[in-house]
């Protein structure tokens, strides 16, 4: 089967988490909608022009900038008997009842569409063995133009399926997402029987490493392969730790919380996602918020996740005309939504709500709304290059080096 995962124009709506990653790449329980896709078939995305060009330089050559995989964004050839293709909306949780259900909807076979109030989720093709259908020149057209993928798929006059997705909305919406797929995410992986449980609660897969003082106050907690988590560490489940991720003596990983590959966390982290090749290896706490890539929290860096009034957090923009808008996530518990490539300085605080974008450096009392690539330590912005300077030094430390594809990709959003 073939897979194509489409941004539609609302991908927007996911703010700074989104800038440089396409949506179906954002963690979301214990993997991303990509990943998870995978199981069914060959995955091509169709995002945003700038994702698409920077996928198209990177070709493969090493994973991607968000940690992902770097497919070239062409769908595999047709069979001789033709193929059936599956297209999802890159705004689709990864949870295991959306993942049933569309596997259910692929398997019926038939031509068909999911939408909800005007907005597709999931499209069934058939494609011809010559590649020359209606429905192959749909695929092509939404490859070219991902934002136009509900036009192209609603012209094909497709039937409706009675099928129900969950999408994230807009990126109020992030946390109780990730908090809503974990468990399920997890106990898909433990189905995969690649996890041995090494005490009650506990499950390894092979390579990794668990310190013999580690206390697991309840489970699920799940390692990947190769993680390693010294001593004195306090895990609550459900928890999610990535291939060869780092977890320092004495840190206390809570409930609801999924580290990325290869990061490096100590310190108090609770309810919160960390992106692939992220560090935060202090003490510090660090709840109920999403961080991407390549971020550095330094040394007592905090995020408050509760209000003074206990009411509930409320995420504010402020318009080029100078007034603000205003959403309300409906939620008591809400940290902070970490751009990628972000740095703090020691001691930095992050307010409720607060949305830190991409390539930012903030320190002290951080604002709720900080934009792409400001400086506050050097009191201005910093440019792509000099942040791209900066990245070629930290993923050095990871044995990985920096592409022209990846300048080429903060050059374009900066």
């Amino acid at each position: 089967m073939h897979v194509l995962v489409f941004e539609d124009e609302r991908v927007e709506r996911l703010g700074v988490l989104a800038t440089v990653r396409p949506a179906s790449d954002l963690t979301l329980g214990a993997t991303t909608l990509h990943d998870a896709l995978a199981a069914f078939g060959t995955v091509a995305r169709a995002v945003r022009p700038h994702l698409a060009r920077y996928l198209a330089a990177l070709a493969g050559q090493r994973v991607a900038l968000w940690g992902g995989s770097a497919d070239m964004p062409t769908p595999a050839l047709p069979s001789a008997h033709g193929a059936i293709a599956l297209v999802v909306n890159a705004r689709v949780i990864p949870s295991r009842e959306n993942l049933a259900r569309l596997r259910g909807f692929a398997e019926a076979g038939h031509r068909a569409i999911v939408r909800h109030d005007g907005i597709v989720h999931a499209a069934l093709l058939h494609r011809t063995p010559e590649g020359s259908g209606a429905d192959d020149d749909a695929l092509a057209e939404i490859l070219a133009h991902a934002s136009q993928a509900p036009r192209v798929l609603g012209a094909l006059g497709l039937p409706a399926a009675d099928v129900a997705l969950d999408l994230l909305d807009d990126a109020s919406h992030v946390i109780a997402a990730h908090e809503g797929a974990l468990e399920g995410s997890l106990a898909m992986k433990l189905d995969s029987r690649r996890f041995r449980e090494l005490r009650p609660g506990l499950f390894v897969a092979d390579g990794a490493r668990v310190a013999d003082e580690v206390v697991v106050r309840h489970g699920p907690v799940v390692v990947a392969a190769d993680a390693e988590v010294g001593p004195f560490v306090c895990l609550d489940g459900p928890l999610w730790i990535g291939p060869r991720a780092k977890v320092n003596p004495h840190a206390w990983l809570r409930a609801g919380s999924a580290i990325g590959a290869e990061c490096r966390v100590g310190g108090e982290i609770e309810a919160t996602v960390i992106e692939a090749f992220s560090n935060k290896a202090h003490d510090g706490f660090l709840g109920h918020s999403h961080v991407g890539s390549w971020v550095n929290l330094a040394a007592g860096t905090v995020t408050s996740n509760l209000k003074a009034t206990y009411g509930p957090v409320r995420l504010h923009e402020h318009r080029a005309d100078g007034s603000r808008a205003t959403t309300d996530t409906g939620r008591q518990f809400f940290g902070a939504l970490v751009g990628d490539l972000v740095k703090t300085a020691i001691n930095a605080s992050l307010p409720c709500g607060a949305r830190i974008g991409l390539a930012a450096t903030v320190q002290g009392m951080v604002g709720d709304v900080v934009p792409a690539f400001t400086n506050e330590i050097l009191g201005g912005r910093s440019t792509a290059d000099q942040a791209a300077t900066v990245l070629e030094r930290m993923m050095a430390r990871r044995g990985l080096g920096l592409l022209a594809a990846d300048r080429g990709l903060l050059e374009a959003v900066a």
